[in-house]
């Protein structure tokens, strides 16, 4: 182990009481256990108590009006600003999307669907180009909604998954309460400005750490481009990242671009360290969210130390 973090890690876990540290020895380290190893060591380590600040790193300046760095593991906030402000998250909406859709369908995203013409209508923005009455298997459909951001893809999933897009939101909000996301508020499904559309960069942080523990949705958004197919074979869709950072840093790992006017340009990044460690950005209205974005998941794995094995 990186003996500067396992120094640092330990005083920290000995700053609680010794009941506390007893309860934490047994109930989150299962050091009883004859197949506990210097790697669950670590690994159990960086959950309870996230990386440490290494003493010579200076914070970074951010210029989105509101962000957040947390650690992927522990949850730990590594730096933030307003981020408990209420802001508009265009296209981020899609995480909660993805979340309720994977919940829904589960195992059975082998599920073919019929896209509804009520789907296509109105709103404009990014598609995937999905054609009324079409039958596309759920998988195919999510990721048009995270690769493409597809717009049509949401809306769909807001028809088929309940039958009403009022009731899809509903699960929507319902999710945000059970995951104690109490500053998100979700209007549609999609992202669209709304006055009851909103989040904090906090809140999407939250979200993401728990739609990242998802399998799924986890290589989708790690996918650069794809190309899906309905059923028949007949109706061919070309997908492509909105996240330009994952054509540009091999690290990089996901998550969700969004855009609108209000929103501005926002951002959820995430990235993978050289041991492993995973860090989150969010960016809400930020002037230049990709250069932005890669300038704090750099700063966060450079000026932090999680605990290592040799």
């Amino acid at each position: 182990m990186n003996a500067l973090a396992v120094l640092l890690a330990i005083l920290q876990f000995l700053t609680g009481s010794f009941t506390d540290v007893n309860a934490k020895i047994f109930h989150t380290f299962n050091i009883l256990d004859p197949h506990y190893s210097v790697e669950n060591l670590a690994k159990n380590l960086n959950q309870l108590i996230g990386p440490i600040k290494n003493p010579s790193a200076e914070d970074i300046k951010i210029s989105a009006q509101s962000a957040i760095i947390s650690d992927y593991d522990s949850g730990k906030i590594l730096l933030s600003k307003n981020a408990t402000a209420k802001l508009p998250m265009a296209s981020i909406t899609k995480i909660m999307t993805a979340v309720v859709a994977l919940e829904v369908y589960g195992d059975r995203l082998d599920t073919v669907v019929t896209v509804p013409a009520k789907a296509l209508e109105g709103k404009n923005g990014s598609k995937m180009y999905l054609y009324a009455d079409e039958k596309i298997a759920v998988l195919n459909l999510l990721k048009g909604l995270l690769i493409q951001s597809a717009n049509d893809a949401a809306r769909t999933f807001s028809y088929v998954t309940t039958g009403d897009p009022n009731q899809f939101v509903q699960l929507m909000n319902a999710k945000a309460t059970a995951l104690g996301l109490t500053d998100t508020h979700f209007a549609n499904a999609d992202g669209f400005d709304h006055e009851n559309h909103y989040s904090t960069a906090l809140d999407i942080a939250k979200l993401t750490q728990v739609a990242m523990s998802n399998p799924v949705f986890a290589e989708i958004v790690a996918t650069p481009g794809a190309t899906v197919w309905d059923v028949t074979g007949k109706f061919k869709h070309n997908l492509t990242t909105t996240n330009q950072l994952l054509k540009q840093y091999d690290n990089v790992v996901g998550v969700k671009t969004g855009t609108t006017e209000e929103a501005g340009e926002s951002l959820v990044a995430a990235a993978v360290g050289s041991a492993g460690q995973k860090v989150i950005v969010v960016l809400l209205d930020s002037p230049d969210r990709f250069s932005e974005a890669s300038k704090a998941l750099d700063w966060a794995l450079k000026s932090f130390t999680w605990v290592e094995t040799l």
